[in-house]
C-alpha cells in the first residue's frame, strides 16, 4: 500500500520545547491525531476540526485514531469515553462526516477489542455489537482506510483475535492494527500478524512502531524506563500484507500515573528526550 504521510507543520509542544529541545526530533516524523471525548469537556465541532486538519494536510494525509468507546480502558488510566450507546454513535457519525470522501488511515479504538475479554458476557456482547454498528457507519459513510485495533502479541492468541474480529468486522474493513501504545518489537508483531493472517485471508495490518525500538521491559506497559523510538512511519515493510509501520501513540505522551509519569495522554518531556536519546533516528 502507498500512503501519503503528513508531517504536521505546527508545533505540538511549544510549551515544552525550551526545556526539552530534543523532544522536537519526535515531530520530524508523521504523527497520529486522536479523537475522543473528555467526559468533563465533550469535544465540540469535531466534524469541522477533522475537515480543517485534512485540508491543511492536503495532498498528504494524517493518521486518525478513534478513542471514545464507552467504558474506555475499562476504568484504568485512560478511563472515559462516551457515556451511552447513543452518544457514541453520534460521535461516530460526526467523525464520519468530517472524514467524508478522504482516505486517511483510521485506527479504530485502541485496546477496545482485547479489553472486551475482561468484561462480563453480557457487557462483552453489548460492546461488540456497538463496535460492529459503528464500524458499519465508518465504512459506509467514509473512504477511510480502517484498521481495528487488536492489542499486542503478548495479550491474545491469533485464534482469539480471529474470533473477536469476526464479530465486529465487515468486508470494507482493511484489517487490523497491532501494538498500539505498546512496546513489543516489530519482529514479534510481524510474526503474530502473519499468524493472524493465516486465519483471516483478506486482512492487512499495520504496526505501531512509535516506542518499540528497544522492545518491551518484561510485560510493563505503563511508562517503562529505557525505551526508544522505533522505525519511522513507512509503507516499506518488506512483509506481505503488512501495509505500514506507523506511530499511533505520540512518543512522549504518558501512559498514565505510573513510574513517575503524569496523567495518561499528557506530554512528558523527560520521557520524550529519553526515547530520542535511546534511538538511532538522530
Amino acid at each position: 500500500m502507498e500512503y501519503p504521510f503528513w508531517i504536521n507543520d505546527f508545533n505540538r509542544i511549544k510549551n515544552y520545547q525550551d526545556k526539552y529541545p530534543l523532544a522536537l526530533e519526535i515531530f520530524k516524523h508523521p504523527q497520529s491525531f486522536w479523537f475522543g471525548d473528555n467526559p468533563k469537556k465533550p469535544k465540540k465541532k469535531m466534524t469541522e476540526s477533522i475537515q480543517r486538519l485534512l485540508k491543511r494536510a492536503h495532498p498528504q494525509l494524517p493518521i486518525l485514531v478513534i478513542y471514545n468507546i464507552p467504558n474506555r480502558d475499562v476504568g484504568q488510566y485512560s478511563r472515559g469515553g462516551a457515556k451511552t450507546k447513543e452518544k457514541y454513535l453520534e460521535f461516530i457519525q460526526n467523525f464520519a462526516e468530517g472524514v467524508g470522501n478522504s482516505s486517511p488511515i483510521i485506527i479504530y479504538e485502541p485496546d477496545a477489542l482485547p479489553h472486551s475479554t475482561l468484561l462480563t458476557e453480557e457487557d462483552q456482547k453489548w460492546r461488540l455489537e456497538l463496535m460492529k454498528e459503528s464500524l458499519e457507519i465508518l465504512t459506509s459513510k467514509t473512504n477511510g482506510i480502517v484498521y481495528i485495533d487488536i492489542g499486542h502479541p503478548a495479550w491474545l492468541s491469533p485464534e482469539q483475535v480471529n474470533e473477536l474480529l469476526d464479530k465486529v468486522s465487515n468486508p470494507k474493513i482493511r484489517g487490523f492494527s497491532i501494538n498500539s501504545c505498546n512496546y513489543r518489537t516489530t519482529k514479534e508483531c510481524l510474526k503474530w500478524g502473519r499468524k493472524i493472517n493465516k486465519l483471516r485471508n483478506g486482512d492487512y495490518f499495520v504496526i505501531d512502531t512509535s516506542r518499540n525500538g528497544n522492545g518491551p521491559l518484561n510485560n510493563e506497559w505503563c511508562n517503562p524506563q529505557g525505551r526508544s523510538l522505533g522505525e519511522s512511519p513507512t509503507t516499506e515493510t518488506r512483509t506481505e500484507r503488512c501495509d505500514a509501520f506507523i506511530w499511533i501513540k505520540i512518543p512522549g505522551e504518558s501512559d498514565g500515573k505510573c513510574n513517575g509519569g503524569p496523567k495518561a495522554g499528557k506530554f512528558w518531556g523527560e520521557q520524550a528526550e529519553e526515547l530520542v536519546k535511546n534511538s538511532n533516528l538522530i
